[in-house]
């Protein structure tokens, strides 16, 4: 498949969206083939995501409003917080624009981790995917290079042209 053609399958870490979530499934396939023309199309491709779970391109819809949402909450919190709070006695917390009990440094790597996030969106699209999938799902250079067909000297260039836009981003 080119660059150019559109995938008719998109995919999320559950582990990442989730922490902390039990159960067998790490992965959700977001498409609106049913299970049978999604296996005889991507089989090999999914292969490495088993076992995962399909949700229909509403439900993936959902997910995705759902983390706007948080992202538009914890704006709020951060434009409506009390910066002059204190609690006697609790000097090591600071109250918290995401939580009353959240220690500042918490606070910090998800502001900080927003950040990054937004670098990302602005990345080229290639240098995008293969970004996400080897720093957030944790696939290997090759596993990259299997999924996408291309050798993994094109997979690790990539992600050295990611490193390096990321610092100029950031």
């Amino acid at each position: 498949m080119s660059s150019n053609e559109k995938k008719e399958y998109e995919l999320i870490n559950l582990g990442f969206e989730y922490p902390g979530m039990t159960g067998g499934a790490r992965w959700a396939v977001i498409t609106d083939l049913d299970i049978h023309e999604l296996e005889e199309r991507y089989r090999d491709e999914l292969s490495i995501f088993k076992p995962y779970v399909v949700m229909t391109t509403e439900q993936g819809q959902a997910i995705r409003e759902y983390e706007q949402n948080e992202k538009k909450h914890s704006m709020r919190s951060l434009r409506h917080h009390d910066m002059f709070g204190y609690e006697e006695g609790t000097t090591e917390y600071i109250h918290s624009v995401f939580s009353d009990n959240e220690p500042e440094e918490k606070t910090i790597d998800k502001l900080e981790y927003e950040k990054v996030r937004e670098a990302i969106e602005k990345l080229p699209e290639i240098q995008k995917r293969r970004c996400i999938l080897y720093f957030y799902h944790g696939l290997s250079e090759p596993e990259i290079a299997k999924l996408e067909g291309v050798s993994r000297s094109s997979i690790r260039d990539s992600l050295n042209w990611v490193l390096k836009n990321l610092k100029k981003l950031l």
